[in-house]
């Protein structure tokens, strides 16, 4: 496409006129915008859900405490206590929701971030 666009006037009204081949060029751009418009949509619904459910988890551990477990460590390190799983999960749905930019729907308890 030209930086500098041939500017007409039809009926008055001042247009810009581009090639035919620039025209198909605009179109399938906006279809593919359109496209990853819808698909980004679909994205975004999908990680505030999943951070409703991580709050949701976390509420569910914070209220009835798992028994710490007596099985070995794992071989990467020391296993997670209870406390730090509960901090990791709000810790991950606050960053999420500061990305989505989508707050708590239907439980009011937290406000959006």
């Amino acid at each position: 496409m030209r930086n500098h666009p041939q500017q007409i006037v039809v009926d008055g009204q001042p247009m810009i006129a581009v090639s035919v081949k620039e025209f198909e060029i605009l179109l399938a751009t906006r279809r593919q915008l359109g496209s990853q418009t819808a698909r980004m949509r679909l994205l975004r619904d999908a990680v505030v859900d999943m951070t409703d459910y991580l709050d949701t988890l976390a509420e569910t551990l914070d209220a009835d405490p798992l028994p710490e477990s007596q099985e070995a460590p794992p071989p990467s390190g020391p296993p997670h206590t209870d406390l730090a799983l509960l901090t990791e999960i709000r810790r991950r749905a606050h960053q999420v929701r500061a990305i989505t930019g989508a707050g708590r729907t239907g439980r009011g308890r937290h406000s959006p971030v």
